[in-house]
């Protein structure tokens, strides 16, 4: 089964597929594989070995542990996104720009009525002493900027709408 998977701002497709001896087989788009196992973790958490690391998935989180990191992540199944893609979501999923960590507000490199392109960087957000660079889907006219330099935001606010 095909997968996309959104950790922060980086979409990867990985193919998923159960192996006989237990755990799964994951491929990226580099075509590189590993084994993933599943570790008992508990009620609201789920616990995986890759490569021989530990990874602590919250699914009520859209959260991501590694190495004392968090992350935010959202999967889909391939049949899942294509279904809700044709149903007109995707329009909606690049009419703005969300944070998808809690964090603080560094710079703001656009203004309303730009015209901005695909990959343009409009937002750069510090999370957890990283920061991370938040840019534009497609070409778009910036409606609004919901943010300023120095503010705080929480996960989900949205921060750039577009026309």
């Amino acid at each position: 089964m095909r997968y996309v998977v959104s950790i922060a701002e980086q979409t990867l497709e990985l193919d998923v597929e159960p192996r006989p001896e237990g755990g799964y087989l994951v491929r990226g788009p580099d075509q590189r594989e590993c084994v993933v196992q599943s570790l008992d973790a508990g009620p609201g958490l789920l616990s995986l070995l890759v490569d021989g690391q530990v990874l602590t998935v919250l699914p009520s989180e859209d959260e991501v542990r590694l190495g004392g990191e968090r992350y935010a992540v959202r999967a889909e199944n391939w049949q899942n996104r294509a279904t809700s893609h044709a149903a007109g979501n995707e329009g909606a999923l690049t009419r703005a720009i969300t944070a998808s960590m809690p964090g603080r507000i560094v710079r703001v490199l656009c203004e309303v009525g730009a015209r901005v392109s695909a990959n343009a960087p409009l937002i750069v957000i510090e999370a957890m002493k990283m920061q991370n660079e938040l840019c534009a889907k497609t070409d778009a006219s910036v409606r609004a900027v919901h943010v300023e330099v120095g503010q705080t935001v929480e996960r989900g606010a949205v921060l750039v709408e577009f026309d």
